[in-house]
């Protein structure tokens, strides 16, 4: 049985996600057949109501009141357990509230009755460059967690902000860990539809992001997710050297999961690197599915942070040692693997 592809589409309030949906949903194929869940905090429905005559072929469940990240979670099951038991969509688009944290629903829809009928695809979320410079948003626990969840960061209103907005908002996407797979403006809701099917597998990232560049020019560097006969061998291991500088990283499946208790011993034991042949270590960091949650991790200078996260795409964790040297990496390799449940 094939797997319906599964969007989540994000964004605070009042960015624009419901005109960008109905951008999207303008364009869909004529021969496909789409549902939609969206989820309103208020009692009342009209964002449901407005993308429901967005296209034929077309079916919109409505979960309002609450959030169905959290709240109403229940009902996001029940929803989605409906909408599987009737016809199949061709593909499913989720636009959780915008005070919602969305990375519940994410893992909601790796739940193995879920996961069995739905392909997790790119998510995308929607960012007003203008609220950059507004604490009510940059503040808010949900607005950092949307932008940490995203695949996608969509620059939306881009022709409303000024140029000094834009720089930074692409300033500061384009800084974030672990890297997006893309980041693109859009001018009245409208983006390129194939950033829906970005590839998820590390190795193939295709998109580097550029500013300035609408979405619609986009066709030659977006590349859709197309069948993948072979299987996925995790950990993916990638190593770069530079400027007397060397890293090295590892990334996991998103289901694999770490014990947080020995994560944090490795990130203290940073602290002596030679003992993991790392001698001239100056950065560490990861990103970890544990028995707990979701977990970044930081060293830096002696010094270990540790915080929950938003993201899901998969668990990785980087080292970038200075010297003339490159180091043998099996310690380090051995200890996180050593980490892993």
């Amino acid at each position: 049985m094939n797997r319906t592809p599964v969007n989540l589409i994000s964004g605070f309030l009042g960015v624009g996600k419901t005109t960008a949906m109905m951008k999207l949903l303008a364009t869909k194929p004529q021969d496909e057949y789409w549902a939609v869940v969206v989820n309103e905090f208020g009692e009342v429905g009209i964002d449901g109501a407005s993308l429901s005559v967005a296209a034929d072929g077309l079916q919109v469940a409505e979960v309002p009141g609450g959030c169905i990240c959290c709240t109403t979670s229940p009902m996001l099951r029940v929803t989605l357990t409906k909408l599987l038991k009737g016809k199949r969509p061709d593909r499913l688009l989720i636009e959780p509230s915008g005070l919602g944290h969305p990375a519940g629903i994410i893992d909601l829809l790796r739940d193995p009755f879920l996961a069995a009928a739905l392909d997790v695809r790119a998510v995308l979320t929607l960012l007003d460059a203008r609220h950059l410079q507004d604490s009510r948003y940059t503040s808010h626990e949900t607005w950092r967690d949307q932008l940490q969840l995203a695949d996608v960061i969509v620059l939306s209103k881009a022709d409303l902000a000024d140029v000094d907005q834009m720089a930074a908002a692409w300033k500061m996407a384009q800084a974030m860990f672990p890297p997006k797979l893309a980041i693109v403006e859009a001018v009245q809701g409208e983006f390129y539809p194939a950033l829906l099917d970005l590839e998820l597998h590390p190795e193939r990232w295709p998109v580097a992001s550029t500013p300035n560049t609408h979405s619609n020019n986009l066709r030659k560097r977006v590349k859709p997710v197309a069948a993948v006969e072979e299987e996925q061998v995790w950990p993916i291991k990638k190593s770069h050297s530079a400027l007397g500088s060397h890293s090295c990283g590892w990334i996991f499946a998103p289901e694999t999961l770490f014990f947080s208790a020995k994560l944090a011993d490795l990130f203290d034991a940073l602290s002596s690197p030679q003992s993991l042949g790392l001698a001239g270590l100056s950065r560490a960091k990861g990103v970890f599915h544990t028995e707990r949650d979701w977990y970044r991790f930081d060293w830096v200078d002696g010094m270990l942070g540790a915080t929950t996260t938003a993201y899901r795409r998969d668990s990785r964790f980087e080292v970038i040692v200075s010297g003339d040297t490159v180091p043998d990496w099996v310690a380090i390799e051995a200890a996180i693997l050593a980490a892993m449940i």
